[in-house]
């Protein structure tokens, strides 16, 4: 008995701490339309981007089938910049001594009202991976600006059965590190 008391309260000490050392949310999740979003984190570059200025970058066009919850099976066509070509520009920070570090990556999309999504830069980088564009999309294939409700950007993930990583109101791209 005595070694299953000492094994659960070991457990809640580590959770405990677990809890504890986690980065705290100090911000609001309001939702709606988010103008304009930040990228940060592990990179030499961070700065702030609108759909404007992403409309000046170079840009790709893609067509995607999703199924987004209720609404069913969405098809569309989104223009918009690579992610893996911002996160080349804000220059991902690695260690050059430990081997293939730029795996240990991963980067964390947020909308307004805090969802999130993660993706790794192995699925995002051209050499290991990324055979499909993940895009930070600005306009639909028409050219016209995104819906309200999708902000004035959102992620495409093409090749995703499901919506779920297609974050819309995105305030937030972050590049973080497994270790």
């Amino acid at each position: 008995m005595r070694v299953q008391q000492r094994l659960v309260a070991g457990s809640v000490v580590s959770i405990l701490c677990a809890i504890a050392n986690m980065p705290a949310r100090a911000e609001s999740c309001p939702g709606g339309y988010a103008p304009a979003f930040h990228l940060g984190g592990a990179v030499a570059s961070p700065r702030n981007y609108d759909a404007e200025e992403l409309a000046g970058l170079p840009s790709a066009r893609q067509s995607v089938d999703f199924y987004a919850g209720s609404s069913g099976l969405v098809a569309q066509t989104y223009v918009g910049v690579p992610l893996i070509d911002l996160l080349t520009s804000a220059q991902v920070v690695v260690d050059a001594s430990i081997k293939n570090d730029i795996l240990r990556k991963f980067v964390v999309v947020t909308g307004s009202d805090c969802y999130e999504t993660i993706l790794s830069l192995g699925e995002l980088r051209p050499d290991f991976g990324g055979s499909a564009q993940v895009l930070v999309a600005y306009a639909t294939g028409d050219g016209s600006p995104l819906g309200a409700s999708e902000g004035a950007m959102r992620l495409v993930v093409p090749g995703d059965k499901k919506g779920g990583r297609y974050v819309s109101n995105i305030v937030r791209i972050s590049v973080r590190s497994a270790r």
